[in-house]
């Protein structure tokens, strides 16, 4: 085997976006081993969020590991949540995740079959 079958979370720089946050793609098929699936950890700053946005080719899990979230579903509704939850968004459906907490949300992300960026 070439690469581990492990990635550390502080080995991976990430990508800082807008609004402030920075997604760490860990485990997907452009990097070997995994095949179908995709996952990440998102740091969102305080006050911050993962904006409006929808995914028309994948399924979506996500696990909070810490802070304080409202999630936003369309159609469905929105919620405040706390620390080691779990969270779907469907195929195509609109969601939104706001940083609603007085520390950094951490969140891990698991996308299902693995969104085209994360292939090759």
């Amino acid at each position: 085997m070439k690469n581990p079958p492990f990635v550390r979370v502080a080995d991976v720089p990430g990508e800082f976006r807008e609004p402030p946050r920075t997604s760490k793609l860990l485990l997907a098929p452009k990097f070997g081993g995994v095949k179908n699936i995709s996952m990440g950890m998102n740091i969102t700053e305080v006050g911050s969020m993962i904006p409006d946005h929808a995914h028309e080719e994948a399924e979506e899990v996500l696990f909070l590991i810490s802070g304080r979230a409202k999630i936003v579903i369309e159609g469905e509704g929105e919620w405040e949540i706390g620390p080691e939850t779990a969270f779907y968004s469907p195929v195509g459906v609109t969601h939104r995740v706001e940083n609603i907490g007085d520390e950094p949300l951490k969140l891990i992300w698991v996308y299902y079959p693995a969104l085209p960026a994360h292939r090759s």
